[in-house]
């Protein structure tokens, strides 16, 4: 059984969005002026401060050409995500005290270039 509050939701599909977007380089201005709606709609769905309604949603269809399904295949990406992350905690798991030390300092050199 799925248990999802309306605030993971609401994140979870905007995060999605953003990624479809991106993947168009598109920025929200652009995608908003393609789509006929404001910026600020956008912004708060991917934000994950508000929920797309069933006209925006309809508008993303036909834009990016999918279906409606597309946009709630937000399981998938946990999946994905959770993948990922057991797979790491397990290489770090077999590493030995150099290689977690190494791990350990390139991820917090690649969080440091991301915040610039």
């Amino acid at each position: 059984m799925y248990n999802y509050d309306e605030n993971e939701l609401k994140s979870k599909l905007g995060k999605l969005l953003t990624k479809k977007r991106q993947a168009h380089k598109l920025s929200q201005e652009k995608l908003a002026e393609k789509m006929n709606v404001h910026v600020r709609t956008i912004s708060k769905i991917e934000n994950g401060h508000s929920f797309v309604s069933a006209e925006t949603l309809c508008k993303l269809c036909q834009f990016f050409n999918l279906p409606p399904k597309s946009f709630f295949d937000i399981d998938k990406i946990s999946d994905r995500r959770n993948k990922k992350l057991n797979e790491l905690i397990d290489k770090l798991k077999t590493s030995d005290k150099e290689k977690i030390e190494f791990y350990y300092n390139l991820i917090n050199l690649v969080d440091n270039e991301m915040i610039k």
